[in-house]
């Protein structure tokens, strides 16, 4: 119980990593607040939180919303950790991708991340205390066929996750970043593009799952008082 009397806010909660990492924190005794779209799916996975007794609460709504971004960070106003893990990619050529949606994946990827990280990052730093992690992606250091938006998104957030390090560690507040590749979600599954499939199809190794990225989310936030887990970088091993 490495996390108790800590409280947990975790974005992108209603699956993948984000739902993992729920699990996990609560596993390890912290209070947990799961946001995400989806109202059913977060209540399922509070239940689960409950069963297996911990603590959890829901709060549903999209970060997208600049009201809700405020709103959410009044409502969480005392936890000292955040996960910040929500976004959502389009995997298609560079020339085929539309302006709207990389527009939407700044939206989400960068601009609502930012958003609530200096929402809680405020709130931090004024009680001196707490912790940020940014969950971006091997795509932060490197870029692949099909996925150069969604490249470019978190290249900007792991940028914003050294710079919120930059500016609060002298406000006593720890700045995480955990960079995983290729990761077993849902967030494949509406591919369509024959390319894109074509090439998911020719990789030889095996994707990591949500479970291992939120270990290692989970190690970050453990560390000692005196340490910092400044970038950690989880890919599968055959890769």
């Amino acid at each position: 119980m490495r996390l108790k009397g800590r409280e947990a806010l975790v974005t992108g909660a209603s699956a993948g990593i984000g739902r993992a990492t729920c699990l996990a924190l609560a596993r390890e005794g912290a209070a947990v607040i799961a946001t995400g779209r989806r109202q059913a799916e977060l209540e399922s996975l509070v239940q689960e939180v409950k069963q297996a007794g911990g603590q959890a609460r829901a709060i549903a709504g999209d970060l997208d919303d600049g009201g809700f971004v405020r709103s959410l960070a009044e409502r969480s106003a005392d936890a000292d950790i955040l996960v910040n893990n929500a976004g959502w990619l389009v995997y298609a050529p560079v020339l085929d991708i539309t302006p709207e949606q990389c527009e939407a994946m700044f939206r989400t990827n960068v601009v609502a991340a930012f958003a609530i990280a200096q929402e809680m990052g405020r709130r931090m730093a004024e009680r001196r205390r707490g912790h940020l992690v940014f969950v971006t992606s091997g795509a932060a250091r490197n870029v692949q066929q099909y996925a150069v938006v969604y490249a470019g998104t978190k290249h900007a957030l792991s940028a914003f996750a050294r710079g919120f390090r930059l500016e609060l560690k002298a406000a006593g507040v720890k700045v995480s970043e955990v960079a995983p590749g290729m990761v077993d979600t849902d967030m494949r599954k509406g591919i369509t593009h024959p390319e894109v499939l074509k090439s998911l199809a020719a990789r030889k190794f095996k994707p990591i799952s949500a479970q291992d990225v939120a270990e290692a989310i989970v190690y970050a936030l453990t560390t000692p008082e005196n340490a910092s887990a400044d970038l950690i970088e989880v890919r599968p091993k055959d890769a």
